[in-house]
């Protein structure tokens, strides 16, 4: 049975504002990884948007969720950096909805 402490945790998690904050500190802040990205990454990563509801839809593990989505957020931030590259596109939106 759920005590009044999970549904305060439950009321107060965001999936998309945990994502961005796994995408940001996790991946593209974490020194273990940063210095194996690509130069361009920060502006590329600053026009991917994480969005959907706070609370999961299907009953998954919400870091695995997370984890996914923060995952994509690297995959189009980095297929930004690749475009602008290649062919001088600007970085464009990516909108990673879960």
């Amino acid at each position: 049975m759920a005590t009044n402490a999970d549904v305060e945790i439950l009321e107060s998690y965001s999936v998309p504002l945990e994502t961005q904050n796994l995408f940001e500190h996790g991946i593209l802040n974490n020194p273990l990884i940063a210095p194996t990205l690509p130069e361009g990454i920060s502006e590329a990563a600053s026009k991917v948007r994480f969005e959907g509801t706070p609370h999961p839809s299907i009953p998954i593990n919400w870091r695995f969720a997370g984890s996914i989505s923060a995952l994509k957020g690297l995959e189009a931030a980095l297929i930004n950096v690749l475009l602008s590259q290649k062919y001088g596109v600007e970085a464009q939106e990516a909108v990673i909805n879960m």
